[in-house]
């Protein structure tokens, strides 16, 4: 049995002759798809019918994809399989104000009657989904003629970010 102390210089002996990770893309196991948004259940899919190719054969081929906006809102990430496929602009933002989230008691109900209120909208959602507690996260995409673009909307509870790929 080692002692604490033995443990702990065992622990800094290990570390120091075990060999180090090393990344050759550049690319972490933190900053993955699988790993960075892995607190979320579902990913929204993005089903592409057709091809999306410019002239010089590059873009993006019709199948299943993965849609995730960047840290800062910036872009759209696409990926396929864990790996980004493309990376779009976002070209509009639209915040969608919250609804009242906390309710308040009103003034004429008593607490004992708020209370029991409370207790039959918990049991109103046990058997399916809260519709205020559940987020859910839907993309489209389609194109406009006009423009000669393609145009996905990425929308959430409170966001909708509009990208636009244009050739």
């Amino acid at each position: 049995m080692l002692i604490d102390n033995n443990l702990i210089a065992y622990e800094y002996y290990k570390n120091q002759f075990t060999p180090k990770e090393v990344y050759h893309s550049g690319e972490r196991d933190e900053t993955k798809l699988i790993d960075k948004y892995s607190n979320r259940k579902e990913l929204p899919v993005l089903l592409l019918e057709d091809d999306i190719i410019n002239s010089e054969g590059k873009g993006l081929k019709k199948g299943f994809y993965n849609v995730v906006p960047d840290e800062y809102k910036d872009f759209l990430l696409i990926y396929q399989t864990g790996q980004l496929k493309a990376k779009i602009p976002v070209i509009k933002m639209n915040v969608i104000p919250p609804s009242e989230t906390k309710q308040q008691k009103p003034k004429k109900m008593s607490q004992w009657a708020y209370k029991r209120h409370l207790q039959k909208e918990y049991r109103k959602y046990l058997n399916g989904i809260n519709p205020d507690e559940y987020e859910y996260t839907e993309v489209e995409i389609s194109y406009v003629q006009e423009n000669n673009a393609w145009v996905i909307l990425y929308k959430t509870n409170n966001l909708e970010l509009t990208g636009m790929i244009k050739f």
